[in-house]
This record gives structure tokens, C-alpha cells and sequence, in this order.
């Protein structure tokens, strides 16, 4: 607290000084102000930014945020970094912080508010030049081992190569640490058949078990998984089992199916059976999971973990971060600073040349071995079209929930060293993103809810796999729908915040999401048919309370994020929906990569000192959160003991 304390003061001290030494230029630009602090907000990605202003009669004294939902981690810089440099520059002309922009697009605004309170000239602020001092002294460093994204792919292969005996040096091109990681939901797929067993097996499960070992495959691995699940549920059925049932095998089985059949069998068991290990090597470093599984968009089985003390992904990063410093892991985190080129000696890979967001050039050794984690590339439109597989028409025209940094960074350097990259084409759609811009957190209501189109009617099994939920939404009316929920499972905690940590109220008064205290009110202002939604929610419950739904066959009832032991039954009011739309969210495909992490040539031999981990890859079949720290771990280990 002492330490935190000094450091206010000192910030203070120093915001102080830098206005009055910028005073007299802002003078002479024909400023002037209206002595006192005055207040104004905007709105950023997740809601307003409310700012607070200090001004003499000739200069910005102080700017403060004062209140904000913005994404943690993310929004950081903005708010640390654009308030201190209005005021060291006198200027509204400052840079804004790439990844966000809606956060400092509404600071700016916000301070822009404040200063036409105060008799200033906003557009002359604005246009007073901001000479920042642009160090170009190239930057040269070694260490065992480079990473390049400080994600949770990065971030899990940083942890385990220190803890391994390598040093590190990890870049990220972002001003803050997390990459897509900090804009997931925040579960991982885990397989774990104890916790599973928390569940009865319905009927309609069984059914789904039982038709997952007859579906017709040439793949002899995923023959042999559908052998041993059929040998599980006969033994299950002559001990007179009644809980819910998993397994590796199953879950593998379930994810090549349910992810189009284009996994790597080899590649994506490894990564399933090697879930559960998640549980304790992260709850070591204190991290906080949830007691049982939940489902999630796209999955149908209560296998998906979170925390239950973080909102949305950002608890995972937080908590390596903190690790990491905590343990004083030999990792040296380099931000704004963005891979160009891999470096080579022969056939092998040795290091990086990168360049900060302000030019600076660094080249960066790697003694064993260099970890791409760069993410995929769903922010890069023209990437998306190069590689279509045709599955998906309009690329160009699709919103995308990604980091603005995901543009296929790693997929570029790996292919001018002659990796070999797989699926190239496969590119996910998220169902449940905003329809303005992509945006995944503007929700109330928990993702495998009631989905019910413009005409108030239901059309489709809310747990279908991602490619089914999109194909079905497209088809509606405006390629839209609207998610249904009530008091019980809005997924709106005691904060008043959603299951990704944004005010619901903010949601409500920014139009992203209606309020209702009766379902006809709802249907009213959703513009449908009371007596159509009214019959669509009754016949939804009932197969919530039955466990049958003869309409689209849903097998799943219980928990949801945000509604762990929960059921998506509409019960009382007040009643919420939300219209969503499918974006643009995961390219599957990407780098190939051994069962070590080692990147694959064209010869399918390893290259040298090359390795990837996360979305940066391909031929997993699982992508996510599970993706990105399995691989990662793996990387790291492996490169450690590279020689």
C-alpha cells in the first residue's frame, strides 16, 4: 500500500509539473480556460467513461477516469496512459492505444467535453502537434528462448520454459497483455468424469452417446475411440449407473464431430487427455475454478470450467502474469513491440527481428528456440478471403470478435521459413455476437439460452455445435435473433454485471439489450406477436422441465456460464432479450505442429528451433482456451529442452 501510495503521489507530482511546463505553448496557441474541474463521460466499448478535468485559466491541470466498465487488462493503457499525455502535451491530438480504441476514442471525447465546459477550443486542442522524442537506438537482446504473443498461449509456454531453467524474452505488439484470451467468456474444456458425474444421465443424453459411436468414420484412431466408448456404456449399463458420463475418448469423439471432422485424431486427443492437468497447474498459482463443468455455445456437454472470481478470460492472464512476477520468473515482458521476420542460420531458427509502435528496431536472439503465439488471423479480412474454403459466404461483410492484433502475424513469418500450414480454410463463426460491431460482451443472458428469431419463434437446438448455430441463424429473418432469459438466468450478478463483467444496466440504457416485466411487454417491444412468443416460451419450458425437446432435440438443461447449477427455463420476470448476430471468431486452422509443439516443414521434418503454440496453429480441432495453454505448456517445456 506504502509503494502504491508513493507512486500516486509521484504521478501526481510529475502531471503537475509537466502542465505548468507546457502552460505557456498552450498559451500561445490562443488557449484559455475557465479555472475549475468539470466532468463529462462517453461511451467506450462496454459503456461510459467518465472523466474528470482540472483546469487553470491556461492549461489542463489534471485528467482523471473516474468511472468505466471497460474490459480489464485491455483498457488499461488507455486509461493510464492517454490522461497523462493530454496533460504532458496540452493536446487532444494524442495517440490513441491500438487494441483500444473504443477506450480512448471515449476518453478523448470525454476530456474533448470537458474543456468546451470549460470556454476551451477542442478542435484547437486537437490540432496542437505532439512531438514525442522517438528513441530509433536499435535494441538488441538474448535469451534461451523468444515468444512472440503474450496471450495465454504465450504467457503458459513463458511460465513453463523459466520453470524449466530458460530465460526468456516475450514481445507483445499490444500496449497490455492478453490477446483474445481477455475477450473469451472465460471457460476451458476440461475433461474430468468425477465432476461430470455431478450430472444425472437423461435419456436424451444416452441417445446422443449412443449415436456418436455409430457415426461413420475412416479414421481408424476415432474407430478406436468409438470402440472403447461402446465398451464404457456397456459396463456403465450393467452397473446401473445413473450419472452423467465422460471420458476422454467420448469428449475426442465429440469435438472431431462437432468441429467438422478436419482435427489431426492424434493432435486433438493429445490435447484432451491432457486437459485435467489445467486444473491443478493453474489453481497452484491461485486461481480459482469452478466446482463443476458448465456448457457453453457450441458444446452441448457440462464439461467447460471458469473462475469463479473473474469475468470473462482475463482472470487467466492476470493470474500467469502475477505468477510470473510473484515467483520472479526469469521472463522479461516487452510490450508494443511486433515480430517482422524470424531470423535463421542455416536451417535453423535463432531469433527475431521485431519493431516497437514507434519504430524502434530490436533484434532478439533465441539460444534454443523461438515460440510463435501470435493468435489466428479472424481480424484480417483479406487473409479470411485468401484462404476461404467456401464453407461461409460475405466474409467481407462479417463483424469479428477478435483483438485487433490478430492479422496472422506468426502464419506470415513461419511461411518465409517454409513451415507447412493445414486448414488454412476453416473458420469458425460465433454465434452470439453483437450486431454493430462484433462485440461479445454487450449480452444479457447466459449464451445457450432461448434463441427466438424476429417472428417470435424458436428454430433451433440452442447447444448445437457453431457451425450448425450459424447456419440455422443465418437463415432468419435479417440473419438475426434475439437471446431470451428471465431474473433467474440473465447471468447478472449481485454487481449488477454480466456474465463478461459489464453493467446490465449500462446494456439496458445503450439499447443493447431489452427489459420487460411481462413477456407480452417483451414480445411488444421486441416487435413480435405476443401469442407467438408467449406459446414459443411454453413450449420451451416444457421440454426444460421434461428433458425432451421433440422440436430440436436439445439434450442439455442445466448450467450455463453465468448460471452454473441453473436451467434455461424462462420462469419470472423481468424478462431480457438481446439481439445477436454471427462475427467472425476463430481460424482453426494454421501452423503445423508436432505432438511436441515443434513447427513442421514442408518435408514434415521439424524446423530447427522453431516451435507455436495457440490459436497460431492448426490441426488441433480444439481452439479456445484450451488450445492456447495446452500447446503453450507444451512449447515450453519442449524448448527448454532444446540444446
Amino acid at each position: 500500500m506504502k509503494r502504491v501510495v508513493a507512486f500516486l503521489l509521484a504521478a501526481a507530482m510529475m502531471v503537475s509539473l509537466t502542465a505548468c511546463g507546457n502552460s505557456a505553448a498552450n498559451s500561445g496557441a490562443g488557449l484559455s480556460y475557465k479555472a475549475g474541474t468539470y466532468e463529462a463521460s462517453e461511451k467506450g466499448m462496454n459503456g461510459d467513461v467518465t472523466v474528470s478535468v482540472a483546469f487553470t485559466e491556461d492549461s489542463i491541470e489534471s485528467v482523471e477516469v473516474l468511472s468505466h466498465s471497460e474490459t480489464e487488462g485491455l483498457s488499461d493503457p488507455a486509461i493510464k496512459n492517454i490522461p497523462a499525455d493530454i496533460v504532458k502535451y496540452q493536446s487532444l491530438g494524442v495517440d490513441m492505444v491500438s487494441g483500444a480504441t473504443f477506450t480512448s476514442k471515449a476518453i478523448l471525447g470525454a476530456v474533448a467535453a470537458c474543456v468546451e465546459q470549460a470556454g476551451g477550443d477542442a478542435e484547437a486542442l486537437k490540432a496542437v502537434p505532439v512531438n514525442k522524442e522517438v528513441n530509433t537506438e536499435p535494441v538488441e537482446k538474448t535469451a534461451d528462448v523468444v515468444i512472440l504473443g503474450g496471450g495465454g498461449a504465450g504467457l503458459s509456454a513463458a511460465i513453463e520454459a523459466s520453470q524449466n531453467g530458460s530465460s526468456v524474452i516475450l514481445i507483445e505488439r499490444n500496449a497490455y497483455l492478453g490477446g483474445n484470451t481477455v475477450r473469451t467468456a472465460g471457460a476451458t474444456a476440461i475433461v474430468n468424469p468425477e465432476k461430470a458425474s455431478h450430472y444425472p444421465m437423461t435419456e436424451s443424453q444416452m441417445a446422443v452417446i449412443e449415436d456418436i459411436i455409430k457415426k461413420p468414420t475412416d479414421e481408424p484412431l476415432v474407430q478406436e475411440w468409438q470402440k472403447k466408448v461402446a465398451a464404457d456404456m456397456e459396463a456403465y449399463k450393467k452397473e446401473g449407473r445413473t450419472d452423467l458420463y465422460d471420458s476422454v475418448e467420448f469428449t475426442a469423439l465429440q469435438f472431431y464431430f462437432r468441429f467438422g471432422e478436419s482435427a489431426i485424431p492424434e493432435r486433438l486427443y493429445e490435447m484432451v487427455a491432457g486437459s485435467s492437468d489445467l486444473l491443478p497447474w493453474l489453481s497452484d498459482m491461485g486461481f480459482p475454478w469452478t466446482d463443476n463443468g458448465q456448457v457453453i455455445v457450441g458444446d452441448n456437454w457440462p464439461r467447460w470450467y471458469s473462475s469463479t472470481k473473474h469475468k470473462g478470460g482475463n482472470g487467466y492472464i492476470e493470474t500467469m502474469e502475477n505468477h510470473i512476477k510473484d515467483k520472479g520468473l526469469d521472463v522479461e515482458i516487452i510490450k508494443e513491440v511486433r515480430g517482422q521476420e524470424l531470423i535463421t542460420e542455416g536451417d535453423r531458427v535463432v531469433g527475431v527481428k521485431a519493431v516497437s509502435n514507434a519504430g524502434q528496431p530490436y533484434t532478439l536472439h533465441a539460444n534454443k528456440g523461438v515460440i510463435l503465439a501470435t493468435g489466428g488471423f479472424a481480424a484480417n479480412t483479406e487473409m479470411l478471403q485468401k484462404y476461404s474454403d467456401g464453407r461461409w459466404d460475405g466474409l467481407e461483410n462479417l463483424c469479428n470478435t477478435n483483438d485487433p492484433a490478430m492479422v496472422g502475424d506468426g502464419i506470415v513469418m513461419a511461411e518465409q521459413v517454409n513451415a507447412q500450414l493445414y486448414d488454412m480454410g476453416h473458420l469458425q463463426i460465433l454465434p452470439i455476437a453483437d450486431p454493430v460491431d462484433g462485440n461479445t460482451k454487450t449480452v444479457i443472458g447466459t449464451t445457450t439460452g432461448l434463441y427466438i428469431n424476429k417472428e417470435g419463434v424458436r428454430f433451433v437446438d440452442e447447444t448445437s455445435d457453431r457451425d450448425t448455430l450459424t447456419r440455422a441463424i443465418m437463415a432468419q429473418p435479417d440473419s438475426a435473433y434475439y437471446l431470451i432469459s428471465c431474473e433467474s438466468n440473465n447471468g447478472v450478478d449481485e454487481n449488477g454485471l454480466n456474465i463478461m463483467g459489464v453493467s446490465a444496466q449500462k446494456l439496458l440504457d445503450d439499447g443493447k439489450a431489452i427489459k420487460a416485466d411481462t413477456l407480452e411487454e417483451l414480445a411488444e417491444k421486441m416487435g413480435v406477436d405476443p401469442a407467438v412468443f408467449e406459446k414459443t416460451v411454453a413450449d420451451f419450458n416444457t421440454a426444460c422441465q421434461t428433458g425432451v425437446d421433440e422440436a430440436f432435440g436439445r439434450t442439455f438443461f442445466g448450467g450455463d456460464t453465468g448460471n452454473t447449477d441453473g436451467t434455461p427455463e424462462i420462469k419470472e420476470g423481468p424478462y431480457y432479450a438481446t439481439l445477436r448476430k454471427p462475427a467472425a471468431h476463430i481460424t482453426k486452422g494454421g501452423i503445423l505442429i508436432d505432438e511436441a509443439a515443434r513447427v513442421l516443414g514442408q518435408d514434415n521434418e521439424p524446423i530447427e528451433g522453431l516451435f507455436a503454440a495457440g490459436e497460431v496453429t492448426g490441426g488441433t480441432g480444439v481452439a479456445g482456451l484450451l488450445n492456447a495453454m495446452y500447446t503453450g505448456r507444451i512449447a515450453g517445456q519442449t524448448v527448454s529442452a532444446a540444446k
